[in-house]
């Protein structure tokens, strides 16, 4: 590349000389082409003798002396430089980082600071800093960096204790200091520091706007062409020489360091600093270490490059054994030559950090106060809980986060990212990103969310492992379905969240459908980190006898634990229903009583034993309220078959859903579950009203229905059938879709789970192939229906009654996997060819809510 392009002129002006004289008919004995030994006037000295003779740059002409480099400025090379005149060296001494006030007070190593970082080694004019190639392909307008003479090497120190980070890795050298360079690099130890430009070609490029620039460059303006130097405005653009180009700046470039060390030197940041610096380490550098006892012969000691445990440009993987890790930054904030898919030159990172103040105020107020609470101090908080929080503040791509962007940004979750101009205090223009601090904090979803007081607390690891247990897309991404679902901010919740030491007795369906019971004790394990469940045998009073297994199977624990889960979610305010009942995810029934820290939740099993779960602390969230209870919600075990069986005032009713032919196409139960279930219903709510014995009595005696014995004894094939049929279309009509209460103030009709199949007109005008309606009032005391008879036919209406032992019957029906009876019992005992109570799993389920009624409901006369 040297002189390439100088060269390249020569012979383009070879040619044209050389047409020139053909064209004129001239002739000649010399040589036609003087220029491969004569350069041409108009390109002037080199740069050294540029700056040499202006008069304007005695400064930067002596850090060129001083440093050895007149030589190399003068006959050799492509370059581009970036030099300051001594105006500006005047203003640079009244004031500077370094505090330095002469040129005499610069050590070696500040100068070669400067001077090898205002050169680029090859040559740019003004409209060439933008583009730039990558594998073969121009990029035209997108560049905003390129790598300076300056390498990591140049700006080795020594470390002092006082500032070496906390934590395990950096333990030994707290005490005595090290030597560093600020900058690992994935690629080679050696590397080059990067200069930013923005340029007109890169803001129209991008659509950046003047404010986006002022932001940028804290506070300073810019006309349309102005090319800018980090905040230094190149003030004459393309002094051609013949070995590079001068661009002056209007002040003296002085090295930028990456966004790590900024924050972590910023008297402003210094909270935030430590929380990241838990992910730094040092790693020995044996590349520099031997490079600079080469150049100091006398320096004996060791040197060691700061890295990041970060996916990109960092460490991935534990040092000592080569295991990869979990908890990583998304890209090493310390890595110079910061770079994404596009590569160096076309963009870099940015990090919004907030200051100490916005850090304390969010810990002393509102959602963050549960932070407090938990671990009293951000140091306490874990490498796990506040690795969100730091990754929320981390954005890949400055083009994508600049002031005109921020309402259009999302996080790595795709969660909106919601920042204002207004929170930006100032902002710093680093080597490998921007660094915008804030005068607020954007806490990740993980800290605002229902899943929050469940990440927080110390003892809730059960939920929290089973709210993180992780799944794999069809592209294979692994994802944790639970947090995200809990962590939505476009739904309200509720949930509830029995704390650890409340996982003693959960009743398993499989189990309690089986000979021998068995309740599961759930516990999370420190070894594994994971859950695991103590199985006892238990009975149906409610004793529970010997331990007799310990499963560890994910898949069962997965299974057992998000069943679980879904019936302690409420989709919305459990507090604001104005009901005394709401419904599960699982669409599991559950009663509330009372509100706020007061509040207690039954779920089906609990109001059969008179017990409840009792809230012991309420959170407050973005997205809806958590509860912790004192004992998981315990669902209904009991079956519809079950409670119709069982219950002597729903004899008549249960005996007539049992009398369905065997052979007739249309059941209503089959075996599957506990014991049995209705066939017809879906993982959803039901309501089944119940007509009472002296009401079906009433209606067989009036002939508004028959009996099983009366449709069995009928002779003739097509009239049997069609009795049995208007009989299970009628029994199936007291089958209602959505739980309705006795006490709920309701006006409404639902559909029932028959289908109407002529075009006959009926109460509530229900369409041919449509369910048939069921007309609802509630005052609050009991419900009230109606039924959808044929228009001209009698009305016929019911209510539910109001004996409370009679109604609101919550009850649940299983599918599982397979028959309880094809598993062995938890014990081991059963079936000899059954396999293991730990492989069994709970498929899905349907609750319903069982009312009484005073009158049997007729659609069909």
């Amino acid at each position: 590349m040297e002189n390439y392009f100088i060269k390249t002129f020569y012979r383009q002006l070879k040619f044209v000389i050389l047409f020139a004289i053909v064209i004129s008919g001239a002739s000649s004995c010399r040589d036609l082409y003087p220029l491969d030994n004569t350069e041409p006037d108009f390109l002037g000295g080199s740069i050294y003798e540029y700056l040499n003779s202006n008069g304007h740059y005695k400064n930067y002409v002596r850090l060129i002396n001083d440093l050895n480099y007149a030589e190399v400025l003068n006959k050799t090379g492509s370059k581009t430089l970036f030099a300051s005149n001594d105006s500006a060296f005047t203003q640079f001494f009244k004031g500077n980082e370094w505090n330095v006030s002469s040129y005499e007070q610069l050590t070696l190593a500040q100068k070669k600071l400067l001077f090898n970082y205002s050169l680029i080694n090859n040559a740019y004019t003004s409209d060439m800093y933008s583009n730039f190639n990558n594998g073969g392909i121009l990029y035209e307008g997108t560049a905003m960096r390129r790598q300076t003479a300056l390498q990591n090497i140049d700006s080795i120190c020594f470390e002092k204790p006082e500032y070496i980070p906390d934590g395990p890795h950096w333990k030994y050298y707290k005490s005595r200091g090290m030597y560093m360079i600020k900058d690992q690099s994935i690629v080679s130890s050696v590397t080059n520091i990067p200069t930013v430009f923005i340029t007109q070609s890169l803001i129209d490029k991008y659509g950046l706007t003047d404010e986006d620039f002022s932001v940028l460059t804290n506070g300073r303006k810019r006309s349309p062409g102005d090319i800018f130097v980090f905040d230094n405005k190149v003030i004459k653009q393309n002094i051609r020489c013949k070995n590079g180009y001068i661009h002056l700046l209007d002040k003296v470039l002085v090295p930028r360091v990456n966004m790590a060390e900024y924050i972590n030197k910023n008297f402003d940041t210094k909270i935030f600093s430590k929380l990241l610096e838990r992910f730094s380490l040092p790693k020995f550098d044996p590349t520099n270490t031997l490079l600079y006892k080469q150049l100091h012969t006398d320096f004996t000691d060791s040197i060691f490059s700061k890295t990041y445990y970060s996916s990109l440009g960092g460490e991935s993987r534990k040092p000592t054994d080569g295991v990869s890790l979990t908890n990583v930054l998304p890209y090493n904030p310390g890595w110079n030559s910061y770079q994404s898919n596009s590569g160096l030159q076309s963009d870099m990172a940015a990090m919004f950090v907030p200051s100490d103040q916005a850090m304390t105020d969010y810990f002393n107020s509102g959602i963050g106060e549960i932070l407090k609470s938990r671990f009293g101090t951000w140091e306490n908080v874990p490498d796990e809980i506040i690795l969100p929080f730091i990754k929320r503040h981390m954005r890949s791509s400055l083009i994508e986060s600049v002031p005109s962007k921020f309402s259009k940004m999302v996080d790595g979750e795709n969660y909106r990212l919601p920042v204002e101009k207004n929170h930006i205090e100032k902002s710093y223009m680093g080597v490998n990103g921007q660094v915008y601090v804030t005068n607020t904090i954007y806490p990740p979803v993980d800290y605002i969310s229902v899943y929050s007081p469940v990440l927080m607390s110390s003892n809730s690891k059960i939920m929290n492992w089973a709210i993180n247990i992780s799944q794999v897309s069809v592209d294979n991404t692994p994802f944790a379905f639970y947090k995200l679902y809990l962590n939505s901010l476009v739904s309200k919740y509720s949930l509830f969240v029995p704390t650890d030491e409340y996982f003693s007795k959960y009743v398993d369906p499989i189990a309690y459908g089986q000979d021998v019971q068995g309740v599961l004790k759930f516990w999370f394990n420190p070894i594994t980190s994971a859950v695991n469940a103590t199985v006892y045998k238990y009975n149906k009073t409610g004793i529970i006898g010997d331990s007799v297994d310990v499963i560890t199977s994910p898949s069962f624990l997965q299974n057992r634990l998000w069943s679980l889960l879904d019936s302690h979610i409420v989709i919305g305010d459990v507090e604001a229903t104005g009901s005394n009942y709401a419904i599960t995810k699982a669409n599991d029934i559950i009663k509330i009583s009372g509100s706020g820290n007061s509040l207690s939740v039954q779920g089906g099993e609990d109001m059969l034993n008179n017990t409840s779960a009792k809230t012991t602390k309420v959170f407050h969230q973005y997205n809806g309220t958590t509860y912790f209870i004192d004992k998981p919600i315990d669902p209904a075990l009991r079956s519809v078959y079950k409670v119709l069986s069982n219950t002597p005032e729903f004899s008549m009713f249960s005996d007539l859903l049992k009398g369905v032919p065997q052979d007739y196409v249309s059941q209503i139960f089959a075996q599957q579950g506990v014991d049995y279930r209705v066939i017809f219903f879906n993982a959803f709510r039901y309501t089944i009203y119940v007509p009472s014995n002296d009401a079906i009595t009433a209606a067989i005696t009036t002939h508004r229905m028959k009996t099983w014995d009366e449709i069995n004894s009928i002779t003739d094939a097509v009239q049997k059938t069609a009795a049995i049929e208007k009989m299970v279309r009628l029994l199936k009509y007291h089958f209602q879709d959505n739980a309705v209460f006795s006490d709920q103030t309701i006006s409404d009709r639902f559909q029932s789970s028959t289908i109407k199949t002529d075009t006959t007109t009926t109460y509530w005008k229900t369409a041919k192939t449509k369910y048939y309606k069921i007309g609802i009032v509630g005052d609050g005391n009991t419900l009230h229906l109606t039924a959808d008879t044929r228009k001209g036919a009698p009305a016929c209406v019911a209510n539910v009654t109001t004996d409370n032992s009679l109604r609101n019957i919550i009850v649940k029906d299983y599918i599982f996997s397979a028959l309880p009876s094809k598993y062995k019992n938890v014990d081991g005992t059963g079936n000899l060819a059954g396999t293991a109570f730990s492989t069994s799993t709970i498929t899905s389920s349907a609750s319903s809510v069982i009312h009484q009624i005073d009158n049997v409901l007729t659609i069909e006369q």
